[in-house]
C-alpha cells in the first residue's frame, strides 16, 4: 500500500508537520494541474472543475470477519470464522463535530482490526488515513485494503484543488456480548428473603416492591438497585397470605386481607375500603390499566374499577367469558397486562393458572385472554379461552407459582414444580410465547440463572431499561439481574 508520506517526505523523513502539510498541498496542486492538462489535451470541449470543499459523504463497512463459538448437546465446542457483509450497519456522519460512528454495533466476535470499508467523498476529495505507528504519516484509502479499526482512526480529506482539508474521526463499534445469550448477574443476598415462604414483586416509579410471607406475616420491602433495601414498616399488619392477594393499578397498590381492600401509593400508608360484591372475594389476582381482577367464592372472575373518588368502597361485577363450561384457573394464578402491538388504544390481559376441577386430560395450564379496546365500549371485552383442542404440544405446563413477564415483545413464563414431573427442577426453565399465550417454547436465548439454587419461590419484574430482576424466597435469598443484550441495547 502506497503511503502518502512516502510520496512527500522520502528524502526528508525528519520534516516537521508544518513542512509536511505544505508539501502535501503542493503535491495536490501538482496533481490538480496534471488532471487539468490531461483533460485539455484529450478534448478542447471537456472541462475539469476542481473544488475547494473537502468532506466525507458516506461510510460503511463492506466486509468483516467474525469468529463464533457454539457448544453442542454433548459439550463439544466448535469455533468458526466467517466473512460477512456489514453494509446493513449504518454509520452516522456528524459533519459538525467531524465524527463518524455506527449506533448499531457490529456483532460480537467481529474482528475490528481487518475491515474492508467503503468511503465516498464530496467532489472527488481525496481521503487519507493516519498511520497507527508512524507519526505524521498518512496512506491513501483503498476499498480493497483492510483497515484496522480496533481503535478510532483519524482520516484527512483533501479538497480536489488542494487548497484545504477536513479531519474526521471514525469509530467502529463492536458488541462485546452475544446478542441472543442471556446475561445474569448476582446483585445481593438478603437474609430476610431466605426466610420467606412466598414472594411477589412489583416495579413502579423506578423502584421494586417486594411482598412476602415472613414467619406468618406479610412484610413489604423496597429497593432501587437490588442491594440497598428500605425496611419501612407498613402501617397495617397484614396476614400470612396477603402477599399473594396484591395488585398494582395506576400507581396504587391494592391488598386483599380479611375481606377488606387496602390501597396505598407507597406500600407504607394504607387506607381501608369495604367490598361490594354479590359473593365474597377469595383471591385478588391482578390488574389491567383501569380494572382490578379477583375470584369470588364460587371461582368466578370478577372485576372492579378500584377506588372511585370520594368513595369508601370497591364495587365488583362478574366478568363475561366466551365458554362458561371451561373453568377459570383458581390455583397458581398469574396475570399480565400489556398493549396490543398492532392496534392503538387497546391492551390485552392474560390470565394463566391451574384448577382443582377435573377437565378431561387437561394436564397443562389454563390460559384465558381478554382484549380491551379503549375506543369501543364492548363491556370492556370478553374473556376468551385459548383452546388448544387436541394439540397439547407447546403448552404452558401445569406448574406451581407461575410468574409472567412482558419482555422483547413477547411473554415469558417461569415456574416451580410441574405436575407429574418430579425430575424437573423448579425455576430451571423459562418459556416464551410470541403469540399472546397460544404456544410456549423454550429458547436458547432465554435461560434461567444457574440451577444450583434451591428457592422456595421466585418472583420477578422488568425495569425501564429492559432488565429482568429475579427475587428469590428461600435458599440464599438471592437478588439476580439479567438481560438479553440485543434487547438491552435498545436503550443505549
Amino acid at each position: 500500500m502506497l503511503k502518502f508520506g512516502e510520496l512527500c517526505v522520502n528524502l526528508q523523513p525528519k520534516l516537521d508537520k508544518t513542512i509536511l502539510m505544505k508539501q502535501i498541498k503542493a503535491t495536490f496542486m501538482l496533481l490538480a494541474a496534471m488532471i487539468f492538462v490531461a483533460s485539455c489535451a484529450g478534448s478542447s470541449s471537456n472541462e475539469t472543475t476542481l473544488y475547494g470543499e473537502a468532506a466525507i459523504t458516506a461510510f460503511s463497512v463492506s466486509k468483516a470477519k467474525r469468529t463464533t463459538t457454539t457448544e453442542s448437546s454433548d459439550g463439544t465446542i466448535t469455533t468458526t470464522t466467517s466473512t460477512y457483509t456489514a453494509t446493513s450497519y449504518k454509520f452516522v456522519i456528524d459533519q459538525l463535530n467531524h465524527e463518524i460512528y455506527n449506533p448499531d454495533s457490529l456483532p460480537e466476535g467481529t474482528n475490528p482490526s481487518r475491515l474492508l470499508c467503503s468511503l465516498t467523498t464530496y467532489h472527488n476529495s481525496v481521503a487519507l488515513f493516519k498511520d497507527l505507528e508512524e507519526e505524521d504519516t498518512w496512506f491513501y484509502y483503498s476499498s480493497t485494503d483492510s483497515i484496522d479499526f480496533s481503535s478510532p482512526r483519524q482520516v484527512r480529506v483533501f479538497s480536489s484543488d488542494g487548497t484545504g482539508y477536513t479531519d474526521y474521526t471514525i469509530k467502529v463499534n463492536v458488541h462485546q456480548e452475544t446478542a441472543d445469550k442471556f446475561v445474569w448477574t448476582d446483585m445481593s443476598y438478603v437474609d430476610g428473603f431466605a426466610e420467606l415462604d412466598g414472594i411477589k414483586v412489583f416495579y413502579d416509579d423506578d423502584k421494586f416492591y417486594v411482598f412476602g410471607n415472613y414467619h406468618g406475616v406479610t412484610t413489604i420491602t423496597s429497593t432501587t438497585n437490588g442491594k440497598d433495601f428500605n425496611y419501612d414498616i407498613s402501617s397495617i399488619n397484614f396476614g400470612a397470605d396477603a402477599w399473594k392477594n396484591t395488585a398494582l393499578m395506576m400507581g396504587d397498590f391494592y391488598v386483599l386481607d380479611n375481606n377488606t381492600i387496602y390501597r396505598s401509593p407507597d406500600a407504607i400508608t394504607w387506607e381501608t375500603y369495604t367490598i361490594k360484591s354479590d359473593k365474597p372475594i377469595s383471591r385478588l389476582i391482578g390488574a389491567s390499566t383501569f380494572k382490578l381482577y379477583a375470584l369470588n367464592s364460587d371461582g368466578e372472575l370478577i372485576a372492579s374499577d378500584g377506588v372511585l373518588e370520594g368513595s369508601k368502597e370497591t364495587v365488583w361485577e362478574k366478568e363475561e367469558c366466551s365458554d362458561p363450561s371451561v373453568p377459570i384457573p383458581t390455583e397458581d394464578v398469574a396475570m399480565i397486562c400489556y398493549p396490543v402491538t398492532m392496534a392503538d388504544f387497546s391492551e390485552q390481559v392474560l390470565l394463566v393458572g391451574n384448577t382443582e376441577i377435573s377437565f378431561g386430560d387437561h394436564n397443562y395450564a389454563f390460559v384465558w385472554r381478554k382484549i380491551i379496546d379503549f375506543n369501543l365500549d364492548l363491556s370492556w371485552g370478553l374473556w376468551t379461552y385459548m383452546d388448544r383442542g387436541d394439540s397439547p404440544q407447546l403448552t404452558l405446563p401445569r406448574a406451581k407459582d407461575i410468574t409472567l413477564l412482558r419482555y422483547d415483545d413477547s411473554i415469558l413464563a417461569f415456574y416451580g414444580k410441574t405436575n407429574g414431573e418430579s425430575s424437573t427442577q423448579p425455576y430451571a426453565t423459562m418459556l416464551q410465547s410470541r403469540d399472546n399465550g397460544i404456544t410456549w417454547k423454550t429458547s436458547s436465548a432465554y435461560t434461567m440463572p444457574t440451577t444450583d439454587l434451591e428457592p422456595t419461590m421466585v418472583s420477578g419484574a422488568v425495569d425501564k431499561n429492559n432488565n429482568i430482576w429475579l427475587f428469590y424466597a428461600g435458599g440464599r435469598g438471592e437478588v439476580i439481574k439479567g438481560y438479553l443484550p440485543r434487547v438491552a441495547w435498545k436503550n443505549n
